[in-house]
């Protein structure tokens, strides 16, 4: 009797142990950024969709025309994939926008708008979060993104400030040195920001100078900035019905330092921050300290996943590397930069590292 009872036992242990495996590999979840720059017909798509799907993708962050959706979304459902739309937020190279609202654009503090004159490369225009013209715009954006039919989420890129300081691989792309802020990288010093700040505070931030960059209360208004237009963008996607994510830079504090993002106090349904350790010439393994930061600063209760540049890894090895880095961290999934970057390798780990997540 008492050896029966104990095959029992151990069978009901087994099952139970099956049963939270597969419950821990449900809650992993995996997406891709693709569409940027790429033109494919509906055949190459569907082969990249199935290619997807079998190595145990969950979605993809696209990136097309606002017309171009309703096609794109029903052939990601056909195949058992999630589709969001992908798009560009603050930083608009729109030549209706650049005719007719200049005024739109942030300034530099030394004066220069990015519509006329951009910092580091020609398509850095960006407009500025502390306009209600501007914040209106964009949610007219995502609202029309958010009523694609039966589109899964919006997910929103490039929200935030131009870079102030720029990823250390890129100083010696621009022949910069940026160990310090810069006027000509500092923004938005537009007269809605100096005035809307001056009512706050009472201090006029055009007369700071090379101080601005020691101003907590400045550099906070900032943040602020984007942080209000992120909540008018978020409410107006969730009342479509949908989720609302965004592209984000590595952990709170580099984000905050270099581009006043400050993304750990957003209210989204998931984050999933551009890991890129290369760009910060780290190893693969900084991921999980990345991925550890940024758990902890959102709390358990909404999910992170963590963005991985595929191009830096085409070593396979330190592929394996960073995705099971990214696990140790604490995200719930990796977002891979792009699949176009895969060779036969790149596809056969994907699948066995999501297969053992």
């Amino acid at each position: 009797m008492m050896k029966w009872w104990n095959k029992l036992l151990g069978l009901v242990i087994i099952v139970m142990l099956l049963f939270l495996t597969a419950c821990q590999k449900q809650l992993s979840q995996h997406y891709v950024w693709m569409g940027e720059g790429k033109i494919e017909n509906n055949v190459e798509l569907e082969k990249m969709f199935v290619k997807l799907k079998d190595a145990g993708i969950t979605g993809v962050m696209y990136q097309t025309t606002l017309q171009k959706y309703p096609k794109v979304v029903s052939l990601a459902h056909k195949h058992g994939l999630e589709l969001h739309a992908w798009q560009n937020i603050m930083r608009r190279y729109d030549n209706t926008l650049l005719n007719e609202h200049k005024d739109w654009y942030t300034v530099s503090r030394d004066g220069k708008s990015t519509a006329e004159d951009q910092p580091y490369v020609y398509y850095y225009k960006w407009l500025c979060p502390s306009k209600q013209e501007v914040r209106d715009y964009l949610t007219e954006l995502v609202e029309d993104l958010a009523s694609v039919p039966n589109i899964d989420g919006v997910h929103l890129d490039y929200i935030r400030h131009s870079d102030v300081i720029l990823p250390t691989q890129l100083w010696e792309k621009y022949n910069l040195v940026m160990d310090k802020e810069h006027a000509e990288f500092d923004f938005c010093y537009c007269d809605n920001c100096v005035e809307t700040y001056k009512l706050k505070t009472g201090e006029d931030a055009s007369r700071l100078g090379d101080s601005a960059p020691d101003n907590e209360k400045w550099r906070q208004f900032r943040y602020d900035m984007v942080n209000e237009t992120v909540e008018q963008l978020t409410k107006a996607v969730r009342a479509k019905g949908i989720k609302v994510t965004a592209a984000v830079f590595p952990t709170p504090d580099i984000a905050r330092n270099l581009v006043r993002q400050d993304w750990s106090s957003w209210n989204l349904d998931a984050y999933y921050p551009m890991n890129y350790h290369s760009f910060y010439e780290e190893s693969p393994d900084w991921i999980r300290t990345a991925c550890a930061e940024g758990t902890m600063a959102i709390g358990n209760n909404k999910p992170l996943y963590s963005g991985i540049f595929v191009p830096s890894l085409q070593n396979i090895k330190d592929f394996k590397t960073a995705i099971r880095s990214s696990k140790k961290g604490g995200a719930k999934g990796v977002c891979l930069f792009t699949p176009y970057s895969f060779s036969d390798k790149h596809w056969e780990a994907l699948a066995y590292e999501i297969d053992n997540w």
